[in-house]
């Protein structure tokens, strides 16, 4: 299966040894299923993924089907162990085996005569039972084999480990010197999706001098970090001890390659249930909940989940991805709902579909469904829900078998609204940031400004200015500006929302230059970069995606503390009281400050960092084929 690779700036990577900046190093394709791009440290070469919200999956099974070498390699070690042991350490001490998985090596090493104790806490105890590790206790060497590479936080975890005891035996592979990429080295085991941290030599010495440590080291996998100075000899003699002879080749190499087969089997997950998916929203308007949904096909597009699935597309409305299969239907018409479901209906049992999800409130007759929840804006501001859009919403809601939403918070108010519904039911998915947004160069801003004649700072509107009973609450940020005493020395930029400016404004904006603009990615990201502020101080949001797209870019953000805005920005925003002017007043003046705006753009990049396509793609696809079962 081939994915396509595209690189994603992720601001702000630092080396979780030695925290230099690491760049951007390569994507891949981890458990056939998660695009994840991999960063390695300038200094001292460490390789780190981003962060891996994947690992719930890769430990459904503790010990990789993969790890074949499994036995061999506990009776080696035990045998450079016992050697190690008896030549530079207290052979009659206390010795403790750090994720030891069964247990195997512990009974290895206490059938040779060692005092050993086992600790996992994830794995079955089939080989150590009786000799479980206590936390609380001293240990004279600690042996923690094929862990290094699983760790999230690696100096939060040897700090963890030398509180056990200051001498460590331990084995990872270490990058090889022409430092290979993802898909050219078999040590990243792609296909299993636990090695999440690669390292070097240079970056074993960093951890030695952070612990003020002693560190040995084969070159190749196995390393001793110590407090004891021992013999170059000792260690050499240690680590050279070979493995009694066998007439037969191993199998071990043969065996690895089946599993690592099996594995991609198993993650293709392939079968023949179907999904329908109607593409209504594309026939209705171009805006986020679009933008969402062609986001999560262009990811399952590289994936054989794009074999389960069909797409319905209205007259031609929704955008063409290949590796996604669709099929034309008519336009959807709120004066033929009826005649609607039925059409839905007939396709669904043509297609012997298991499943429907509409990415906009419209449903077969009896196929079960999937409810796609983005927001409760109607039902929360009191509009009027006889209307056909909103009766087909709360259609969808009571025909659904499960439901998914785009936030903790909007998953809340459907229950408030519907309370037969169980909580259980739903699945929260959160939005993803759009690969192109990041930190826009000086150079880009500047020829931004200069195509649109903007001469000032400025602060930047997105989306609309008002909506529905004027929740998106613009009126506050006008209101605070004509009473900003610089105001004079900024502009404003509106990308989105009513191509001319709403009359309820009018009163607030006639000394200010207003820039209406409708921009595509890229230019919005030249937008979000060069602003003084993103001004969003919305009452109510199902996600708000501007916010991170703002943070993505290096914007601060002003906003409001409601809907789900606090969920999605977490501290990285500065918050006011939607109806006090004078709170809105404060940010702007506040805003313009480097020690509050520089702490609220590293904020911002970190959180924004949090939201992945890839992330909202899987768990939308794990809830649609844990319903069909």
């Amino acid at each position: 299966m081939q994915v396509e690779s595209q690189s994603k700036v992720t601001q702000n990577s630092l080396c979780k040894i030695c925290s230099s900046l690491s760049p951007y190093f390569a994507q891949a394709t981890v458990l056939n299923r998660y695009a994840v791009d991999y960063f390695k440290c300038s200094v001292c070469g460490f390789v780190q993924t981003e962060k891996p919200y994947w690992l719930e999956v890769a430990y459904a099974d503790p010990i990789a089907i993969s790890d074949v070498g499994l036995v061999a390699r506990n009776f080696k070690f035990s045998q450079i162990t016992q050697e190690l042991i008896i030549s530079c350490f207290n052979s009659k001490g206390k010795f403790l085996d750090y994720g030891c998985g069964y247990g195997l090596f512990v009974r290895l090493m206490r059938d040779f005569g060692f005092d050993f104790y086992g600790y996992d806490q994830y794995c079955q105890n089939i080989f150590y039972h009786g000799f479980e590790g206590n936390q609380q206790e001293n240990y004279d060497l600690v042996t923690a084999f094929e862990v290094f590479e699983h760790f999230v936080n690696p100096l939060e975890e040897i700090e963890k480990l030398l509180k056990f005891s200051q001498n460590l035996l331990f084995s990872t592979q270490l990058l090889p010197a022409d430092h290979p990429k993802p898909d050219q080295w078999w040590y990243y085991a792609l296909h299993e999706g636990q090695h999440i941290s690669i390292y070097t030599y240079q970056s074993l010495l960093k951890i030695a001098e952070k612990f003020n440590l002693n560190l040995y080291s084969d070159g190749s996998s196995l390393h001793l970090l110590t407090q004891t100075k021992i013999s170059g000899s000792s260690w050499k003699k240690a680590v050279s001890i070979e493995s009694a002879s066998n007439s037969l080749p191993s199998l071990i190499e043969q065996d690895f390659l089946k599993a690592v087969a099996t594995r991609k089997q198993i993650n293709s997950g392939k079968n023949s249930s179907k999904i329908i998916i109607d593409g209504v929203f594309f026939q209705i308007r171009n805006t986020g909940i679009a933008r969402v949904w062609k986001s999560l096909l262009e990811v399952w597009s590289t994936q054989d989940f794009a074999e389960q699935i069909i797409v319905l597309d209205r007259e031609g409305t929704t955008p063409k991805i290949p590796g996604i299969k669709y099929y034309q239907i008519p336009e959807y018409n709120y004066d033929q709902i009826e005649e609607d479901r039925q059409l839905l209906q007939k396709i669904c049992d043509q297609e012997n579909a298991d499943l429907f999800i509409s990415t906009y409130y419209t449903t077969p007759l009896t196929t079960p469904s999937v409810f796609m929840g983005y927001d409760m804006i109607p039902e929360q501001l009191g509009l009027d829900l006889t209307i056909p859009m909103w009766r087909e919403k709360h259609h969808g809601i009571e025909h659904a078998s499960a439901y998914i939403t785009i936030s903790a918070n909007t998953a809340q108010d459907l229950v408030h609204f519907f309370p037969k519904i169980n909580k259980n039911q739903i699945t929260v998915a959160h939005c993803g940031v759009p690969a192109v947004f990041s930190p826009a160069t000086p150079e880009a801003i500047q020829q931004f400004k200069f195509k649109n004649s903007i001469n000032k700072p400025y602060f930047i509107l997105v989306g609309q200015r008002l909506g529905a009973g004027g929740y998106k609450n613009t009126l506050l940020f006008f209101k605070a500006l004509t009473q900003l005493k610089n105001n004079q020395d900024f502009e404003i930029v509106c990308v989105g929302g009513e191509p001319t400016l709403e009359a309820e404004f009018y009163p607030y904006i006639q000394r200010f230059r207003i820039h209406l603009l409708q921009l595509d990615d890229q230019e919005l990201k030249q937008a979000y970069s060069g602003a003084t502020a993103l001004v969003y101080p919305s009452k109510y949001e199902g996600f708000g995606m501007p916010i991170i797209e703002a943070m993505a870019c290096g914007c601060p953000v002003i906003t409001c503390r409601k809907g789900s805005i606090p969920e999605i920005a977490k501290t990285a925003a500065y918050y006011v009281n939607e109806d006090q002017v004078l709170e809105m007043l404060q940010a702007l003046e506040q805003i313009q400050k480097p020690e509050i705006y520089q702490p609220l753009i590293q904020a911002g990049l970190q959180q924004s960092s949090q939201y992945s396509w890839s992330k909202m793609a899987d768990i939308i696809q794990q809830t649609l084929i844990k319903t069909m079962q």
